[in-house]
């Protein structure tokens, strides 16, 4: 019933921890305890450093920097709106850039003229079909203080796949918003939100590609840039997957139709991972003002005007790939992986967090806890080595996922998974072991040699080397013939110094031969073999544990009892049979022990040692296990213990 209860108790600890790590699962990231969500962001972070290129340059792409020394050359940012007018004229003009997206949005006065913003305002109304906005949203109320601009612009129409409002989960929620002066800003100004998702360890890993703020829609700045290129005129966020690791696309529409099948994989949140892939080029904007720059170079391109100068702090974000980022490059390379799709030879850059992830990972959770019990029956050296090997194929699997089928997947839960089950079925089956252990050694420790408890203590199974079973083994008793005469003549302390001498040493040879001390009766030992640990020779042990026992009583008679007059002659008896072994008695008590039939001819057997000219007399069956060379038949013998002849042997000589 113990063992019972506590195999219970493990498998309902074991669901436990599925239990934990599940629920963990369905936590939103956002609610989840921050240093295991810090775990998650390292092993993001390392998937995303050992995938991205450090070498391979964007060849579309190109951003504007206005960097510290532009602003060293030209004066501090802001600068006049004639000087950022000029440059984008240079851009669409003398560049020939196919397209621009402001990573900068202008909310205030700045001391210029009003002649001057119109320069500005003429350019940024010349070239609208060029030019992409940008526009500041936050959902943290009052975390826009200053530089709110006038007008937002205009948003992109959004619909889901049923023509309805995608539901709200997909949406980021503005609540403040720092624009752009209403003279800069026309219905046919493209607007787009420059906004990442900044992960509580300060990291931007994420954007959301469609922000709602007061009843429009506006998506982000290189999606808009993407809108822009193409023609297309809506967004549709599409639900519906194509396959289990599928996940919701955002889709690109013209007229009510799809453009193709160009999309942006989205997750349950409506998030998409940024797709770090490539270096982005990057030039000076202080050299596009002074055409130090081959036109060449920027022609056909299509380019992002940023900053980042450190004065610029808010410009700067941290990310998987560098502490210090400019912000405008986030959109650059979203851009980037946006025209990738354009191109049928090129590889997708959008990892895809499939819809159905979390029941994907609990199936694969059953699986290894499955895994790790058949392992864990099989002991803790096999859990050592399973455990290891299924840590290192779910990360190779799931950085093969990522890097090859552009597929990602959290790698913390299952590998939670995995360690705490590992952790708790080891150590709970070292504990195991070590009671078997403290639990064998009260048993046996008197009865088995050494090597013997231990090897039961780490047996598997060894606690059922205490149950009773049915077992071929060989029984010993060894009496010292004539010691109760010679006991009543001797002192007490004479009487124990001689047996404990004498069942030492007998027991040493006991334990030599592989065999198991029964019990001592007065002055007998009784013994066997073939049991707990199984052994096929035990009547051959038990022969030569027979002889051995002969040879240590003559040394111990020459060499001691000779001083005290004291000459001691054993007899043994030996027999093989079936018996029942295990731990027998009452509840009060019980030992492990052998009984049955084969036991009583044992005794027996021992007996006649007085009728014969032999100290070692052997069974029918045990002399059938043994050298003829070694034996001599002695023919059938009546004995008062059992009620019929038995057939005995002598062992005469050394095995």
């Amino acid at each position: 019933m113990d063992e019972r209860l506590q195999v219970v108790k493990r498998f309902a600890f074991v669901a436990l921890i599925l239990g934990a790590v599940v629920v963990y699962l369905f936590i939103p990231p956002a609610q989840r305890p921050a240093f295991l969500e810090r775990l998650e962001y390292v092993a993001y972070d390392q998937r995303m450093q050992l995938s991205v290129s450090s070498t391979t340059v964007d060849s579309e792409i190109v951003v504007i920097d206005i960097d510290q020394s532009s602003q060293d050359q030209k004066g501090q940012w802001p600068w006049p709106r004639h000087l950022t007018a000029e440059m984008l004229t240079l851009l669409l003009t003398h560049y020939q850039v196919a397209g621009v997206g402001l990573d900068v949005y202008f909310p205030d006065e700045t001391g210029c003229s009003s002649d001057l913003d119109s320069e500005l305002s003429e350019v940024l109304q010349e070239y609208a079909d060029n030019i992409v906005m940008a526009l500041k949203l936050t959902d943290k109320p009052q975390a826009i203080r200053k530089k709110r601009g006038d007008v937002t612009g205009e948003g992109v129409s959004l619909v889901g796949i049923d023509g309805l409002p995608p539901a709200a989960q997909y949406l980021g929620h503005g609540v403040d918003f720092s624009g752009n002066l209403a003279r800069f800003v026309t219905p046919q100004s493209a607007i787009g939100h420059i906004i990442p998702v900044i992960d509580t360890d300060a990291k931007v890993r994420q954007l959301l590609p469609v922000y709602q703020f007061a009843g429009q829609y506006f998506d982000a700045l290189s999606l808009s840039m993407w809108r822009q290129i193409l023609g297309a005129d809506s967004l549709q966020l599409d639900t519906s997957l194509d396959h289990w690791w599928d996940s919701p696309k955002l889709r690109l529409m013209l007229g009510g139709q799809p453009v193709g099948q160009l999309h942006i994989p989205v997750n349950e949140f409506g998030e998409v991972l940024i797709p770090f892939h490539s270096r982005v080029e990057s030039v000076s904007a202080a050299d596009v003002l002074d055409k130090t720059i081959d036109a060449e170079s920027l022609k056909g391109k299509f380019v992002l005007m940023g900053s980042s100068a450190k004065a610029q702090g808010d410009d700067l974000v941290a990310t998987p790939l560098k502490p210090e980022l400019p912000g405008v490059e986030i959109h650059a390379v979203m851009l980037g992986a946006m025209l990738a799709q354009m191109d049928d030879g090129a590889a997708p850059r959008f990892k895809t967090q499939p819809l159905y992830e979390k029941y994907f990972q609990v199936a694969l959770m059953c699986v290894v806890l499955l895994v790790l019990l058949v392992a864990h029956q099989f002991g803790v050296r096999a859990m050592l080595v399973t455990g290891p090997l299924l840590l290192g194929a779910w990360i190779v699997s799931n950085y093969w996922l990522w890097a090859v089928q552009n597929i990602a997947l959290e790698l913390l839960p299952l590998m939670a998974l995995i360690l705490l089950l590992l952790m708790y079925l080891v150590i709970s089956d070292l504990l195991d072991i070590n009671a078997r252990h403290r639990h064998i050694r009260r048993m046996f420790g008197y009865y088995l040699p050494e090597p013997v408890v231990q090897r039961l203590a780490i047996e598997r199974q060894g606690s059922d080397w205490l149950k009773p079973e049915r077992r071929e083994m060989t029984i010993l008793f060894a009496d010292i013939q004539g010691f109760t005469a010679m006991a009543e003549m001797l002192p007490p302390e004479v009487v124990a110094n001689i047996t404990k001498q004498l069942f030492t040493n007998l027991t040493g040879v006991i334990h030599e031969h592989q065999g198991t001390v029964d019990k001592y009766m007065g002055d007998a030992v009784m013994a066997f073999w073939g049991a707990p640990l199984l052994d096929d020779q035990h009547a051959l042990h038990a022969a030569k544990a027979a002889l051995a026992m002969q040879a240590v009583v003559s040394q111990l008679n020459t060499a001691v009892f000779s001083q005290q007059n004291i000459n001691i002659h054993l007899g043994i008896g030996i027999n093989t049979g079936v018996v029942v072994v295990g731990n027998l008695g009452s509840e009060q008590r019980h030992a492990y022990t052998v009984m049955g039939g084969a036991v009583n001819a044992a005794s027996a057997i021992q007996q006649l040692t007085r009728h014969y000219p032999y100290d070692i007399l052997a069974g029918e069956e045990t002399a059938s296990q043994l050298p003829a060379s070694i034996q001599v038949d002695l023919g059938s013998a009546e004995t008062r213990k059992l009620p019929h002849k038995l057939r005995v042997f002598a062992i005469t000589d050394a095995c």
